[in-house]
């Protein structure tokens, strides 16, 4: 391709620098990749080389960027396929950083899953958290397996909760609450039943007579 005559640190990324080839910029590096390649100003240095030496620091950079998204929170690996798409890197380097990332067991969906389950079913039914785990990516037979596992045990108690929070324990307003929150019909129907067994509704009952 040519000669390196000129590697310069950039003013925005201080961790970058930009390679230029006969006096022509070419390409932004990180600098630990050229460091690595050994890039040196005055080396000659082919087209291949220098995609096999782009493609290392960019798929470093989605790497280091997918770690502290991570390190925010826990993601399942559609999440962050869907941000480095987002970030600007192209699906070759995706695959790759998702690879790395799988290598270093930084990312588990069946674990992911499992743990957003157990964090979110004391609140939320089994519709609810099915979308949500079929839209962060999750395969469906993990979803289904860790639904059926858990089913709507929480339905009760969210119930209670709602009707402690509220002067007048109106049925048909608890059922769309429930609804709302991903419970399926039949789970809602025995919770109400079982609420209206022990009293629950006798205030609104009164007031309906």
């Amino acid at each position: 391709m040519g000669r390196i005559t000129d590697i310069v640190r950039q003013k925005r990324n201080k961790t970058r620098v930009s390679i230029f080839i006969d006096e022509e910029f070419v390409c932004g590096l990180d600098e630990v990749t050229a460091l690595s390649a050994r890039l040196k100003i005055g080396d000659d240095i082919d087209e291949n080389e220098l995609k096999k030496v782009f493609f290392e620091s960019e798929l470093n950079s989605a790497f280091e960027r997918a770690v502290g998204y991570l390190s925010v929170s826990p993601r399942a690996k559609k999440e962050i396929e869907r941000y480095l798409t987002d970030k600007g890197y192209d699906a070759e380097i995706v695959a790759a950083a998702l690879k790395r990332l799988d290598s270093y067991r930084y990312v588990d969906d069946r674990a992911y899953a499992e743990s957003y389950v157990k964090s979110k079913s004391k609140r939320y039914g089994t519709f609810r958290l099915a979308s949500e785990l079929k839209r962060k990516g999750i395969a469906q037979d993990v979803i289904d397996e860790l639904l059926d596992e858990s089913g709507d045990t929480a339905v009760l108690d969210v119930a209670k909760k709602y009707l402690r929070s509220h002067k007048t324990a109106d049925k048909q307003k608890l059922k769309r609450f429930l609804a709302g929150r991903g419970f399926g019909w039949d789970s809602i129907s025995d919770a109400v039943s079982e609420l209206a067994h022990s009293g629950a509704f006798d205030i609104e009952e009164e007031y309906d007579e």
